[in-house]
């Protein structure tokens, strides 16, 4: 228990202040950041980013809770941001996107593929080469155009479901039955059972895989959602 308090309160202590201090001096912004299929948040200060994300790992250990927290109003000074600041929460920059039952003609099997973690094979090793993902199983390759086929109809279904919503009141959940009316019969708000940002972030997602994967098709339907 000593080594590892005195680990963070001496060793990381040191590093990181002098890893943190080498950020700052290189500056960058948010072309720092890979865009990559899950990202989701707009990150703009690498320093702060790189603690936030060493912080929530040394958070893990209770034992260390004490130095964790010296540390942390250590490193937050260091680059100006208030400790209990709201930019200091960690928020995972990945998001996931779970593509269900994704079916191999070689072995039969089907499994679940997360599209924003699993990476596709590269035919040519090159950033735009052509991409394909891989049955875990055989090997064997899915194919890019069934799996955009079956993501242009995930966000048409989404974007149905979202337009055809009821909106309910804010007070007692009820569906609103006036048309075109500001507040429910109580005079309560009305909210939408799926929100705007709530859409739209799973719409930046697909724009993402889209972008990532260099699948037309998909990039042509969700830019004309998010009005690119």
């Amino acid at each position: 228990l000593a080594y590892k308090r005195k680990m963070i309160s001496k060793h990381f202590a040191n590093y990181l202040t002098r890893a943190v201090g080498e950020l700052i001096e290189d500056g960058g912004g948010p072309e720092a950041f890979p865009q990559l299929p899950g990202s989701h948040l707009r990150l703009t200060n690498p320093a702060l980013e790189f603690v936030k994300n060493i912080l929530v790992v040394l958070d893990l250990d209770p034992d260390t809770r004490q130095e964790t927290t010296y540390l942390r109003k250590s490193l937050f000074a260091q680059i100006g941001i208030q400790e209990y600041s709201a930019v200091t929460k960690w928020r995972n920059p990945a998001a996931s996107f779970v593509l269900p039952d994704v079916h191999c003609a070689e072995c039969h099997e089907c499994i679940d593929v997360d599209l924003c973690a699993t990476p596709p094979d590269d035919d040519d090793g090159g950033p735009s080469g052509g991409r394909h993902w891989s049955c875990s199983n055989c090997g064997a390759r899915y194919g890019s155009e069934r799996v955009e086929g079956r993501l242009v109809e995930i966000v048409q279904r989404k974007c149905l479901r979202y337009q055809l919503q009821d909106v309910r009141c804010a007070k007692t959940q009820r569906i609103a039955t006036r048309a075109m009316a500001r507040t429910s019969d109580c005079s309560a708000p009305l909210k939408l059972d799926i929100g705007r940002d709530a859409f739209l972030r799973e719409m930046t997602i697909m724009s993402n895989l889209a972008s990532y994967y260099d699948l037309e098709y998909l990039k042509e339907i969700t830019s004309s959602f998010l009005g690119h």
